[in-house]
């Protein structure tokens, strides 16, 4: 009964447990294609007009918006979006200090929205948006310190099991409110403020367990802005492989963002977009230091065809040097004031469908990256009987050849050529029963054709048992190895032993 009831826990741990990658995040950025940002929801704040101790759920509709739904994901996912960005307003919905408690019935509404967009096979960042505790000034670092330690532990302890495909961001446009600062890449004391906010987050982040240690983590610029001066006064934490850069791009300002004067309905300003690329280029991608562009858009003028135009060049240039751009959408399409949904969030009618064709244009080729490993695999048997006679005693000797051809198409929209053929001749013995290979064109094993691979709790050289060219048995002793390895951590051993496991599971691949 102890070995079944150990069975039954230890299958239980990795059932609840998803293993992580131990990749870093300029590969894991690769896989991001393009984005959408479920805006003005569970980042909106109406403290001033809602009860929050009587319903702490009434704040994710007070901006107008009807409450995000599975089937909202689901939608976004089919059209070509793989990466989801949920805004989060945590103020008013946690307790005071020291513990700064988040309320249960919040957190698990944005567990619960968090799971609709990651059941689509879709990456998901999760932040803090509209605080008022984290405003960047040096009177004000020590209290936010606290917070921000408070709330980022309870936050990765609920989603300390997540994989690789949950990325946390610190702050959301950390900056000096209500300054001449505010906007205009900030000045000493914004900068030190959240170069120290961003030290603070990632250590935080690391230090609380389970699958924490390889989370990919979002760090911003101050104001996650693109001004020079934001940029050349960022300060990488550390030499940890697994952050990114946050940045947030309307442009140009005068089509894309401005409601004043000089506002155009005109795409025709390509400058712009052309320096802020170049600069993202030289500070960041040239030092092998991944960016995401976590909020961009254009405010509709009732100008849709201009505003493909826009989207097309934008994501042109943005794919040109890797970047990834995660859309912009409040749920608002008239107005005075921006106006930047894309998605009737209830009828789940894209409202400017040209404009999605734009956005999508050029990033045909990586559209629906969830269908990217699928395999259709199709296997054609044929069977060949023959019968020799025995000139000198008479014996009749019975041959039978089987013929499998196993074609595997990688990509559905790959053409299948020879490359991708695997074909197996097994001459079977009817006398006595031995199968042997006649010949054998294969480059390498499919799950089809590949032995089943036992599971494995503990790294040995089992791992390292893979033929040199067989990448799919790699990939998932790969995959195995490394939950091992999340296990550790998470068992709270010495992370020591976790890095030695660490560096062995990456030798599977050599």
């Amino acid at each position: 009964m102890k070995i079944i009831d150990f069975l039954l826990l230890f299958s239980l741990a990795i059932y609840c447990s998803k293993a992580i990658k131990n990749i870093s995040s300029k590969e894991l950025v690769k896989d991001l294609k393009i984005g959408w940002n479920l805006g003005n929801a569970l980042d909106a704040q109406c403290i001033d007009t809602i009860d929050y101790s009587k319903d702490q759920l009434a704040s994710e509709t007070c901006w107008g918006n009807p409450k995000a739904t599975s089937s909202l994901y689901k939608k976004l996912n089919e059209l070509g979006f793989n990466t989801f960005r949920i805004p989060v307003t945590w103020s008013g919905h946690f307790g005071e200090g020291p513990d700064y408690k988040i309320d249960t019935t919040w957190m698990n509404r944005v567990h619960e929205v968090v799971d609709y967009a990651l059941n689509t096979g879709s990456y998901v960042i999760l932040n803090v948006h509209h605080e008022t505790w984290n405003h960047a000034f040096t009177n004000n670092l020590n209290q936010a310190k606290i917070i921000l330690v408070a709330l980022w532990k309870q936050i990765a302890l609920e989603f300390a099991k997540y994989d690789e495909h949950l990325i946390f961001e610190g702050l959301n446009e950390p900056r000096k409110v209500n300054t001449a600062m505010e906007w205009n890449g900030g000045d000493k004391e914004g900068w030190d403020f959240v170069n120290e906010m961003n030290k603070l987050f990632v250590k935080t982040i690391r230090t609380s367990g389970g699958n924490n240690i390889f989370r990919h983590l979002m760090i911003p610029t101050y104001a996650a802005s693109v001004n020079d001066g934001a940029i050349n006064h960022f300060k990488l934490p550390s030499k940890d492989n697994k952050l990114i850069v946050s940045l947030h791009s309307y442009s140009p300002y005068n089509f894309a963002l401005n409601n004043g004067d000089g506002a155009t309905t005109t795409f025709t300003e390509t400058n712009e977009i052309d320096n802020i690329m170049n600069l993202i280029k030289t500070k960041f991608i040239q030092k092998n230091i991944p960016v995401i562009i976590g909020e961009f858009g254009a405010t509709n003028r009732n100008n849709e065809m201009e505003r493909v135009k826009w989207a097309k060049y934008y994501i042109k240039k943005a794919k040109a040097i890797g970047v990834p751009c995660i859309l912009w959408d409040n749920g608002i399409f008239e107005g005075e004031g921006e106006r930047f949904g894309i998605i009737d969030r209830s009828s789940l009618k894209i409202v400017y469908p040209d404009l999605l064709d734009g956005l999508m244009s050029n990033l045909k080729n990586t559209k629906n990256n969830n269908n990217k490993n699928k395999k259709i695999t199709k296997t054609i048997t044929t069977t060949k009987v023959t019968k020799t006679k025995n000139s000198d005693n008479g014996k009749i000797t019975t041959t039978k050849t089987i013929t499998s051809t196993i074609v595997t198409t990688i990509n559905p929209t790959t053409k299948v050529n020879n490359n991708n053929k695997k074909i197996i001749k097994v001459v079977k013995s009817k006398k006595t029963s031995k199968i042997t290979k006649t010949k054998t064109y294969i480059r390498t094993r499919s799950k089809t054709t590949g032995k089943n691979i036992p599971i494995q709790t503990v790294i040995n050289d089992n791992y390292n048992s893979c033929r040199s060219r067989d990448i799919e048995c790699k990939k998932q002793m790969y995959d195995l190895c490394y939950k091992g390895v999340s296990r550790c951590y998470s068992s709270g051993k010495d992370p020591k032993d976790c890095k030695k496991m660490d560096s062995e599971c990456s030798k599977i691949m050599e």
